[in-house]
């Protein structure tokens, strides 16, 4: 009988350790997916205008347009009223000129991001600007930040935001390198070479 008792006893004790690990088998809260992905940015076809620490463009131009012209001088903040496009002098920096940086930035991410900064050490001043048309007049405003939204993309490109380059420290010839340095809200920072070439 006793042998019996023993086997009944083993199955009994397999059917219990079955039952308990069955019941702590559920996957953790962090196991679970998560609903969104980090941001992920990458920069596409950067390139800066081609300009002189004089302020005169190297395209043969008045300034970042064939042939523009400014109402007054460029003021460091606030907006500025033009005829046409952003030309490439500053009369308030004292020297240098003042040039522009454009590229793409696209996020694959799951999570939008935004452009807080951008530096370069052929600038004295290096601001985060938008362009935009009231009442017939161009204005240039600088901004805080440029948004980058969740699997989707931010154009830096004439007419709209971009990198002001102000107080150019070298003249910017056609064919050479810009670098810059993008820092982000949630990426960090992110190091490009933009080509200097005519508009």
């Amino acid at each position: 009988m006793r042998p019996r008792i023993q086997i009944l006893a083993i199955v009994l004790g397999m059917f219990m350790l079955a039952a308990c690990s069955a019941s702590t088998t559920k996957p953790a809260a962090t196991d679970l997916p998560s609903s969104s992905s980090p941001a992920k940015l990458s920069v596409s076809e950067p390139w800066a205008r081609a300009a002189a620490m004089t302020g005169a463009s190297t395209s043969g131009g008045a300034g970042m347009g064939q042939s523009s012209a400014m109402t007054g001088t460029m003021p460091m903040t606030g907006t500025m009223p033009m005829t046409g496009t952003m030309p490439m002098t500053d009369t308030t920096t004292g020297s240098g000129g003042t040039s522009a940086a454009y590229l793409t930035i696209t996020n694959s991410g799951g999570t939008a991001d935004a452009l807080l900064k951008a530096e370069s050490d052929v600038a004295n001043s290096v601001e985060l600007h938008t362009m935009t048309m009231v009442d017939n007049v161009m204005k240039m405003t600088p901004v805080a930040k440029i948004d980058v939204p969740a699997n989707g993309k931010a154009e830096l490109k004439p007419g709209s935001f971009h990198v002001m380059l102000i107080g150019l420290r070298r003249d910017l010839k056609e064919g050479e390198v810009v670098k810059l340095t993008l820092t982000f809200q949630n990426s960090g920072k992110i190091q490009v070479e933009a080509l200097v070439r005519k508009p």
